[in-house]
């Protein structure tokens, strides 16, 4: 497994686990209910954000190793289309679990970039 790969699996995995908090949370402190909901909600798109970026990178260095002519995909539209549903998931969600925070969950759709820093700032301070 080269570097890139352990990178990938990394940041899925702690994405993954921030998530997880962030729903033990939710239900264990009612009174921030709407913040840990937005927060899970925009964590979970962040997790598929980070499995899709790896799938994407591991794609391009592939047709840059292969030489071969693959067609561009639209990443940013889709990207685009999950926080919207996120977004409306959080409105139609909204009378069974109540309000949602939505600068909570523009908070968590920046998750996997978070924990990404984290791991760069951990790896130079180490290094060092």
């Amino acid at each position: 497994m080269n570097e890139f790969q352990r990178l990938a699996k990394r940041t899925v995995k702690y994405t993954l686990i921030i998530t997880l908090i962030f729903a033990a949370l939710w239900a264990l402190l009612p009174s921030f209910k709407s913040i840990f909901a937005g927060l899970t909600i925009g964590s979970a798109v962040s997790l598929y954000f980070a499995v899709s970026a790896s799938k994407q990178t591991e794609m391009a260095a592939d047709v840059a190793l292969r030489n071969v002519k693959k067609r561009p995909s639209a990443v940013m539209m889709y990207r685009m289309v999950m926080i919207l549903g996120a977004v409306l998931l959080a409105q139609a969600l909204e009378p069974r679990i109540g309000y949602v925070s939505l600068p909570g969950m523009l908070i968590g759709f920046f998750v996997y970039q978070l924990v990404i820093l984290a791991g760069f700032l951990y790896n130079k301070l180490k290094t060092s």
